[in-house]
């Protein structure tokens, strides 16, 4: 990690107030439930779509709280309060602004872009388990690695941040997931289909001087 980076893990040991877990790969093995196994195209993902894979799996599976490693301030206490007292399926920041919609595209796109302030983003969450909205999360998710499975088999990543189209080292990646393809690509629709059942708090962390 960088020192900004390690910065922004210690701010939110220090300040969410709550008991939390740093998922490693020597921790990860842990966390997997028999009945929902991991998919196995999860292998071949990069470290970005790993971690978007196991937003949606561990909130499935589990439940709780997830945070980016990014500077919080915030208590986190008060949101596992806030869904504990309704039957909403989870609770985060509204949507920065159309900009920061999943670029998915066509009429899609331009529905989310207008109702941007019914979205929330992918980077503070608090759900509950074993709902309808985490099941077809994780499903969906697990349909795209299904369908890209032979293609990510010849062509895992090869970086942490690759994606479709990018070069590393001068080479063209052949990596067939785009960036947001494993994360806000699902969200963002899923998150609209549903807004009344989610609700918006002040749980955002800062968006600089986090890498």
């Amino acid at each position: 990690m960088s020192s900004n980076r390690a910065m922004a893990l210690l701010s939110i040991l220090w300040n969410s107030g709550c008991a939390h877990i740093h998922l490693t790969e020597r921790t990860l093995g842990n966390w997997i439930a028999k009945d929902v196994p991991i998919h196995p195209g999860f292998a071949f993902l990069s470290a970005v779509h790993r971690c978007d894979y196991l937003r949606a799996y561990l909130l499935h599976v589990h439940g709780g709280g997830y945070a980016d490693v990014k500077h919080t301030t915030k208590d986190w206490n008060e949101y596992f309060t806030l869904l504990d007292r309704s039957a909403a399926f989870g609770v985060g920041y509204t949507e920065v602004g159309p900009h920061a919609v999943a670029r998915v595209g066509g009429a899609l796109e331009d529905k989310l872009r207008t109702n941007y302030a019914r979205l929330i983003g992918v980077c503070a969450l608090v759900f509950r388990p074993r709902t309808e909205f985490t099941e077809t999360w994780l499903g969906t998710i697990d349909a795209l690695l299904d369908k890209n499975f032979e293609q990510l088999k010849r062509h895992p990543a090869r970086h942490p941040q690759d994606r479709l189209g990018i070069e590393i080292d001068g080479i063209q990646s052949e990596y067939p997931l785009v960036w947001t393809g494993v994360g806000g690509d699902i969200f963002h629709p899923l998150v609209l289909e549903h807004a009344d059942q989610i609700l918006h708090a002040d749980i955002a962390p800062s968006f600089t001087d986090y890498r």
